[in-house]
Parts: C-alpha cells; sequence; structure tokens
C-alpha cells in the first residue's frame, strides 16, 4: 500500500460515509446516557496517558521512513515521525458496564479527528469470564495489540518495522468482539471472535487515499503460563470501496486494450481492482519473560491477489538482558513477498500499427511494470539497543538499526524517485527516545 507508481495512485475523494461506525457509536451514546441516569453514584471517571518522544537519523536521502502505513515518510533528522501523545479515559458506568476513550496523536499522513481514534468502546461483562465490546477496538491480532502506541510498555524505540508497519491498516476497527476467558491448567486462557469494518486512510503523493476493509473477522487464542504468553490468531477480510479517479482512469485505460495487442491487460486490472479480493492473515506470536532475560517473537503470513497488497511473510525475534535497572536487546525482523512477482508482459503490435496507437500502448506497460512492482516488499533488519528505567514512569532508550532492502522490495519505504524500485538500499537509522506514562 506505499507509493505505487505516481500514474496510478494520485487522488482519492472519501464520499462514503461509514454507517456501522455511526450506529455503534450512537447506541454507545444512548446507552452511556441511560446507565449514567440510572447509576449515576457508581460512575467514575479515570484519566491516563502516555507519550513517546523520539529523535531520530536515517542516512538515505533518497528513500523515507514512516514507522507505519498511516504516518508521514521522512528522512534525514525528525523529531515528529515516532513522537506519539496519548490520552485514554476509563468509564465506570455502572456494575458490570465501562467505556474506555482513547486519542493518540501521532504523525499520521490524514489528519482527519477520526483518524486519531484509537479506542472508543462499551463494554459489559455479564460474568468475570465473559465481556462483550462494542465501538471501535483494538484488533487483537498482534502480541502488542493492546498497547502498540505506549512506548513505555515494550523494549525498542518502536515496534518492529517489518511487523507492525502492516498492522497500522487495521489496528483498530469498528465493530463487537466477544472474550471468554478462564484459568485452565495453571495458566489463563482468553479467547476472542471479532467482527466489523474499518478504513485505512492513507497518503500517496500528498493525496488521500482511502480503503475500506469490510466483513472483518477475526479470532484469537491467548494462553499465559508463568513466564511464557503465547498468541494465535487468524483474520480475514473483503476489500470495500475506494474512490480514486486517477486508478478508475488506469483501470479504464486497461480494460480498453483490445486483447489481440495486450491479453494481460484485462487480467491485470482484474488485480488492481478491489473487488472480488479478500485478505487472509494468521499469526503466532510468543513471549517469554523471566529473571533477566526477554524474549519475544512474532511469525505472520498474509494471503492475497489484490496487486496493491501482495502476500507477504514477516517475523521477528527480539532478545533482551536485564542488568539493573537497563535492559540490553537485539532484534532481527524480515519480510518478504510470498510469491513471484507477476510478470507483466509486452503488448504485441500487428505490422503497420500506427505510432500513435503503439506508443502510448508501450507507456501503459511501463506504467503497469512500475505500479507492480512498487508495493513488494523484500527487506530484513537487525538493530541494538538499550532501555533504561529511569523511574516508575519514565524510560529513556537509545536504538540504532541497519535495514538491508533488497531490489523490488522497498513497499514499507518511499522512494524519492519511482525509478530506483530495482536498486537495492543500506540504510543506518540512530534514535533516541523517552517514553512516559502519566
Amino acid at each position: 500500500m506505499n507509493k505505487m507508481c505516481y500514474l496510478v495512485i494520485i487522488y482519492i475523494n472519501k464520499i462514503r460515509v461509514n454507517m456501522l461506525y455511526r450506529g455503534i457509536i450512537a447506541i454507545i451514546i444512548l446507552v452511556t446516557s441511560a446507565i449514567s441516569n440510572s447509576y449515576a453514584n457508581d460512575l467514575d471517571v479515570q484519566f491516563s496517558g502516555f507519550a513517546s518522544l523520539t529523535l531520530s537519523y536515517t542516512d538515505d536521502a533518497d528513500i523515507g521512513f514512516a514507522s507505519n502505513y498511516l504516518n508521514e515518510n521522512d528522512t534525514g533528522f525528525s523529531a515528529t515521525r515516532d513522537s506519539i501523545l496519548g490520552g485514554q479515559a476509563n468509564i465506570t458506568l455502572a456494575k458490570n458496564w465501562d467505556s474506555v476513550l482513547q486519542v493518540v496523536l501521532q504523525d499520521h499522513a490524514h489528519k482527519e479527528l477520526n483518524n486519531f481514534i484509537e479506542l472508543a468502546f462499551a463494554r459489559y461483562r455479564p460474568s468475570r469470564h465473559w465481556a462483550i465490546r462494542a465501538g471501535r477496538l483494538n484488533s487483537d491480532l498482534y502480541l502488542l495489540s493492546e498497547y502498540p502506541n505506549v512506548g513505555y510498555a515494550y523494549l525498542w524505540v518502536r515496534p518492529p518495522h517489518e511487523y507492525y508497519s502492516f498492522a497500522s491498516t487495521a489496528g483498530h476497527y469498528d465493530g463487537v468482539d466477544v472474550e471468554y476467558s478462564n484459568a485452565l491448567d495453571q495458566g489463563f486462557l482468553r479467547l476472542k471472535l471479532a467482527w466489523g469494518s474499518s478504513t485505512a486512510k492513507l497518503k500517496v503523493n500528498s493525496q488521500d487515499f482511502f480503503i475500506d476493509f469490510d466483513n472483518l473477522a477475526t479470532f484469537s487464542a491467548t494462553y499465559s503460563l508463568d513466564a511464557w504468553t503465547m498468541r494465535f490468531s487468524l483474520s480475514k477480510t473483503d476489500l470495500g470501496d475506494y474512490k480514486l479517479a486517477m486508478l478508475d482512469e488506469f483501470l479504464g485505460l486497461l480494460d480498453a486494450v483490445p486483447q489481440n495487442i495486450w491479453p494481460q491487460a484485462k487480467a491485470l486490472s482484474n488485480k488492481f481492482n478491489t473487488e472480488g479480493h479478500t485478505i487472509e492473515y494468521a499469526a503466532f506470536g510468543l513471549t517469554y519473560d523471566n529473571d533477566n532475560w526477554l524474549i519475544q517473537s512474532e511469525i505472520g503470513i498474509s494471503e492475497s491477489d489484490w496487486l496493491v497488497a501482495p502476500s507477504v511473510l514477516n517475523t521477528y525475534i527480539s532478545i533482551g538482558y536485564r542488568v539493573d535497572s537497563a535492559i540490553f536487546y537485539t532484534s532481527f525482523s524480515s519480510a518478504k513477498n510470498r510469491h513471484d512477482v507477476t510478470q507483466v508482459t509486452d503488448p504485441q503490435f500487428p505490422l503497420g500499427t500506427p505510432e500513435q496507437v503503439s506508443q502510448p500502448l508501450q507507456q501503459l506497460a511501463l506504467a503497469t511494470k512500475a505500479a507492480v512492482k512498487q508495493p513488494i516488499v523484500h527487506q530484513h533488519s537487525i538493530n541494538l539497543g538499550v532501555k533504561w528505567q529511569f523511574s516508575e514512569r519514565l524510560a529513556l532508550k537509545a536504538q540504532l538499526d541497519r535495514f538491508d532492502i533488497q531490489p523490488v522490495g522497498a513497499g514499507l519505504w518511499a522512494l524519492s524517485n519511482p525509478a530506483d524500485v530495482d536498486t537495492g538500499h543500506k540504510i543506518h537509522m540512530i534514535s533516541l527516545n523517552a517514553s512516559m506514562v502519566f
């Protein structure tokens, strides 16, 4: 979902109102109002906040870095791309009822209030084993799903780039979930089913790019036993509507190509269009936290035939060791396209075809080849860092990353020159961070 091609993706004007979200929020307001009027004496509000202030530097001016798909890409020195300020209100409404509202300010490319609301849900607990939530919810697909923006809670300056960049597009959704939790043997089991929809609000070439994920269904199972925590999750979503004039124009051009000149054009149009496509995802995560050692790893597998978001295998492993109030750590992360890059064939022109006919089709073929390559991800990285627990509410971090991006593999980055898609990059990044809770 990165910069596919400046000829393909330029402008989007989102006009479809997310009726599911509005309906859920309206229900939350009505339920909250009714419960508050009935149980005014039980109403309690607790406020909390968190922040991560980060200064970072990358040494390649030709390729821009963003910690996830939603944020601005930047090169060189930056004090904004990894800095976050968040606030949360936990509201006890009545017996068995509560609500949460969380707003997170960060360097999102699309700066709209709705894009900064991470959580906004009402929860009902009919018993100690069951919980039902409705509203804006976290996706619960990853080990960090409940606190991806709270840098104080994890080791690194930012969650592993090769893994959590993908998580940002559906990090939250508007819908409902049902959770069951109970002790199992000597550990604790939590199961969750969820359904809803989400809209990714991105920027491409300084223009808005929105895409709907409909019928987003997820299942997750988390088990904790002593120093171990394991999580398994599955997800499937239908690709929904988009509004993108230049993409429509591009698809129209492909559809208009005579089949005898370029038989592949129609099939490519179908693969760039969202209609009829789904994205499936499976993930497994494992954490070991005991005495001086903190080890964490996740692996994710996606399956998609939509050319804008190809199938990917991504993983990381992180190892930390405590020395007094400091934790020294190192991580290795990797992300790679799971299937071969789609090969775009050249149009075949009959003898005598006028140049005014052949030249535009040749340019269209070149643009299509570039568009196919732009989203492909093939990179790995290694980092070294230290987290110093300065106080109960403040942690200081320093981290050095080295990214190795393969040719036709810069899908998580922003190339200043799209023609560089066939070139590999080796990038170093240094970051200083202060993470706090209050």
